[in-house]
């Protein structure tokens, strides 16, 4: 009898907490919840803009409205790859159809890396209004659907981010329809310590054959496949990169090549490979960190793609 009143006071509790903890995630005006939950249930622009740090960091909607005429919205999210841009895309799809879908993608998303998975758990607040979601949350493990029993599990993991935002909203940086630039710069010697270090890594993983992920591989396939579905002119992007042979150096050339090749067989798709750009490459005051253009570097290169939107439009 009193394991029966335990259980049903512990689950009343988790139902008050879960409640109150779902009614300030959702009321967030600022910072990366509030960007995905735009993305998911508001974002009506003519452009949507899909991808991980790269596609937040690297794309102005501003500049790329400003060339284009089209709105924009930047739904990219720092780290998370492609199956968490399938995701957003295939419930965003189901509510409003653009004009124009970008994808930014690396060859590595298409690699063996169980990270992509196990971040997906960012989508469990969302799971209960959108349980399309629900077949991705079952990439973080066998049992996670169980654990939406509890309505507290869905906002463990963001518990901290949601203190802090709503204690500190006012110092966190306001996104420019979800772009957030970087403001600092590499420097020449700190370039040339990286090209130094991506070749001594080179020589000691060349030897290791690169083996494409299948289902990572699925998910790029289905992210494609989606837009094509509803006839979406999409353009698939290799952003810039700081070396103009990082894919080989990264042991990255299959996953590369393969992007080509899938690309290739969905006629509303485009691919764009700024790697071997010589506006960027071996151009450090362009960049914030080996990884991410920063504000100068994004501005410039989203004017390009501003052209190249135009241009397909």
């Amino acid at each position: 009898m009193r394991l029966a009143a335990f259980s049903v006071v512990l689950i009343a509790a988790d139902r008050l907490a879960g409640f109150a903890l779902k009614k300030i995630y959702f009321n967030q005006h600022v910072g990366q919840f509030s960007q995905t939950t735009y993305a998911i249930d508001s974002a009506c622009q003519d452009l949507m803009i899909f991808g991980s740090s790269r596609a937040v960091r690297h794309y102005s909607p501003t500049i790329i409205s400003k060339g284009t005429g089209i709105s924009c919205y930047d739904s990219g999210r720092d780290g998370l790859m492609i199956p968490y841009s399938a995701a957003i895309e295939e419930v965003s799809l189901a509510r409003h159809l653009p004009k124009f879908i970008i994808l930014d993608i690396t060859p590595r998303e298409l690699g063996i890396d169980k990270s992509k998975y196990e971040k997906l758990d960012i989508l469990l607040p969302y799971c209960e209004e959108h349980p399309q979601f629900l077949k991705y949350i079952k990439e973080v493990s066998e049992f996670e659907t169980e654990k939406l029993f509890s309505k507290t599990y869905p906002y463990n993991s963001s518990a901290f981010i949601l203190a802090n935002n709503s204690l500190f909203s006012k110092s966190i940086e306001k996104d420019d329809n979800g772009y957030l630039p970087l403001h600092g710069f590499m420097t020449k010697p700190e370039m040339d310590d990286y090209i130094k270090r991506m070749n001594n890594r080179a020589k000691k993983i060349r030897k290791k054959i690169e083996i494409p992920e299948t289902k990572a591989v699925n998910y790029f396939k289905r992210f494609l496949s989606d837009a094509a579905k509803y006839k979406i002119k999409t353009m698939v992007i290799i952003s810039p990169t700081i070396l103009n042979n990082s894919f080989y150096l990264d042991n990255q050339t299959i996953e590369r090549d393969l992007i080509g090749k899938i690309t290739s067989e969905y006629p509303n798709v485009t691919l764009l490979d700024f790697s071997t750009d010589p506006r960027f490459n071996y151009h450090p005051e362009k960049f914030n960190d080996v990884f991410h253009l920063n504000k100068r570097g994004s501005e410039e290169f989203s004017a390009i793609v501003a052209q190249h939107i135009k241009a397909n439009l």
